[in-house]
């Protein structure tokens, strides 16, 4: 079973039980089964009891990624394991299930010099062995060269298909019909309903060079998007992208993209293809004639040139750089009406951010704040938490050491709750084997196994986390003290513009929610935040201790504003007008040198908050004003108020 591995057997370093790393992990492609999973954990469960007899603790490490990708979490986790000092063994069933690279190797030699041994027997590798390292360098150059090869041989194959018969997985657009069962391009159909709209909004495309007016148009028109689009209106994005798909004018392409492995990451991107894509012909799917629409083409290229970011060096600036990441509050703030996220560049100002559903006339909040801003504020506001978790020490101390007492090999009642699961699905299988007696392998009975097996797989995992829980300490600082240590170093930090400078934060501010306030009196409408914060967000086991979590949280509002003048002024106005002082005496007598006329709008500011009954001059908007002339999007006849689906508005 070893396959030319040395049989020397193991001894425990602790003296009684074997702790053995199992790894193990599966691509995720559409073929594989969650099963191979439970495949691969009792292959090492054999080469393990070869090797030893006795009592054995298995830390599984079952994971879902592709073997390429070197920012996995478990990657990290398993060399931790290895450096702990406490693991006797690792075991996987090929060095491919760690890393689809040499980086294996560096892994395995991190085992090799904490006294584990690393052992994986399709590859006939075993660091007990002299020739472990390059036994290993052969292994990584035998599964990269397996990648590269399928790689290679797939895109070749489907792009010959594709050249020959035009065989297609793609999806539709409008105005294209795919009668059931259709495979290629042959068998598509031409809508010829759709036809007038299609033509027309080309036309008006091609005079106008407006997409966002044709985009109009055809809501107005009632025309519907493509089948497997996930708006359910056009915008100006999807009119370009409709309107440059050459398939409106019968020829589909192939090839226009294609994917480059960043070697840091392991993560294999999209780009264009430097060759360009492949056509065929098909003349009856034609909408538009090609000479018109490489024509519009080139002319929406040309309108738009000047809005496309400059490059760098002949190269884009971005190139390498994820899509979606953003500098905080970016992509984290929400919008308290619709729960959209808010998006930086809010109404034309690069350092604001503002509800993306105000671009997108489905909500009215658009007044943007500055990212800067919010930035400073909640740094500031987290600051000062911490320095109050002083008062809070000797109840931080009692929830950490019961968690060590009581917990510390993982939480009894998720163990309990396993063993009760564990014997109900022993149940459940001795049915299903009844099942399959009675009426053979029916659909129904197929289905039931298959429910079965996954829900195995999912106790599977379950049970191998509680066991690397088992002889792991909890790692959590022992004092609120440590606690400000850790985070005070890295909010200095946070001010900066790179996309991982809020990830912190992101974990310390779960939430943040965007409202508008106004004073009572009228005047501006000013942005105000709602977030709550979590200073146990960056420890790694808040949640193995019970009752952290809420000792560290609490909910907070932060005005993102400068208050105006008369509110600035208005307690101490108030406190001096005793009804014999004027208001210019008042205002000789404030620091501010405000002048009487400020005096007499912060004393009336004063007068209506008390009639009103308010306890701070500041009133929440849930509705649009009427009287604010600046805000007019909820006017447009495209507005339509529509929260996401199932968002249940927070209480302030």
């Amino acid at each position: 079973m070893l396959r030319s591995s040395d049989d020397t057997p193991l001894t425990p370093r602790n003296g009684h039980k074997l702790i053995v790393v199992s790894v193990n992990r599966i691509s995720g492609c559409q073929k594989q089964k969650e099963a191979s999973l439970d495949d691969q954990f009792d292959h090492g469960k054999e080469v393990t009891t070869e090797l030893y007899v006795g009592p054995v603790e298995y830390r599984v490490f079952a994971t879902t990624a592709k073997g390429e990708r070197l920012d996995r979490p478990v990657l990290a986790e398993i060399e931790a394991a290895l450096r702990s000092g406490e693991v006797d063994l690792l075991v996987m069933e090929d060095l491919g299930r760690l890393i689809r690279g040499a980086e294996a190797v560096r892994l395995l030699g991190v085992g090799v010099d904490h006294g584990v041994r690393c052992i994986s027997p399709n590859d006939g590798i075993d660091t007990n062995k002299p020739t472990w390292e390059e036994d290993a360098l052969a292994a990584c150059s035998d599964h990269v060269r397996h990648c590269a090869h399928t790689s290679l041989r797939l895109k070749h194959k489907l792009m010959n298909r594709w050249i020959k018969a035009g065989k297609t997985s793609a999806r539709p657009i409008h105005g294209i019909i795919v009668p059931k069962g259709a495979t290629c391009y042959d068998d598509w159909q031409l809508d010829e309903a759709a036809n007038e709209n299609i033509v027309a909004a080309a036309k008006l495309l091609h005079e106008t060079l407006d997409c966002t007016a044709t985009a109009d148009w055809l809501n107005q028109k009632g025309v519907p998007v493509g089948p497997h689009c996930r708006r359910t209106n056009w915008n100006g994005a999807m009119v370009r992208r409709y309107f440059c798909n050459r398939l409106l004018s019968g020829r589909p392409s192939r090839g226009t993209m294609h994917t480059i492995k960043n070697h840091e990451s392991g993560r294999r991107g999209s780009v264009k293809n430097p060759k360009g894509p492949q056509y065929l012909c098909y003349p009856h799917l034609k909408h538009l004639e090609p000479e018109f629409q490489d024509g519009l083409i080139a002319l929406l290229a040309a309108a738009n040139a000047k809005y496309k970011r400059p490059n760098r060096n002949g190269a884009d600036p971005r190139l390498g750089v994820r899509r979606k990441s953003t500098r905080f509050p970016g992509q984290h703030s929400q919008c308290w009406y619709c729960q959209r996220q808010t998006v930086w560049g809010g109404n034309g100002i690069t350092g604001n951010l503002m509800c993306n559903g105000a671009r997108e006339y489905h909500c009215w909040n658009s007044i943007g704040f500055s990212g800067e801003l919010a930035t400073r504020r909640l740094v500031e506001v987290v600051t000062t938490q911490l320095y109050r978790l002083d008062g809070f020490d000797d109840q931080y101390r009692e929830l950490v050491q019961a968690a060590v007492n009581d917990r510390a090999s993982g939480s009894p009642e998720r163990w309990a709750e396993l063993t009760r699961q564990e014997a109900s699905m022993q149940t459940e299988r001795d049915n299903v084997k009844q099942a399959i007696a009675q009426f053979g392998p029916t659909p129904l009975v197929q289905e039931m196994f298959d429910s079965l097996q996954a829900r195995e797989s999912a106790l599977l995992r379950e049970r191998g986390d509680l066991e690397r829980l088992r002889g792991r300490c909890i790692d959590v600082p022992k004092s609120t003290t440590e606690v400000r240590a850790a985070l005070e170093a890295e909010l200095e930090q946070l001010l900066g513009d790179s996309p991982a400078s809020g990830a912190l934060m992101r974990l310390l501010v779960p939430e943040f929610h965007v409202y508008l306030v106004r004073l009572c009196d009228g005047g501006h409408l000013l942005p105000r935040v709602r977030v709550k914060l979590d200073l146990a967000g960056n420890i790694a086991d808040a949640a193995r201790v019970p009752g952290l979590n809420d000792l560290l949280s609490l909910m907070t509002t932060i005005d993102l504003f400068k208050p105006a003048q008369r509110e600035q002024i208005r307690e101490v106005a108030a406190r001096l007008n005793d009804g014999i002082r004027t208001h210019a005496q008042i205002a000789a007598l404030i620091a501010e040198r405000p002048t009487a006329t400020a005096v007499g709008d912060a004393l009336a500011l004063d007068k209506l908050m008390h009639e009103q009954g308010l306890s701070s001059p500041y009133i929440v908007l849930r509705e649009p004003p009427s009287d604010y002339p600046k805000l007019r999007r909820h006017k447009n006849s495209k507005y339509r108020f529509e929260p996401l689906e199932g968002y249940a508005q927070p209480e302030l």
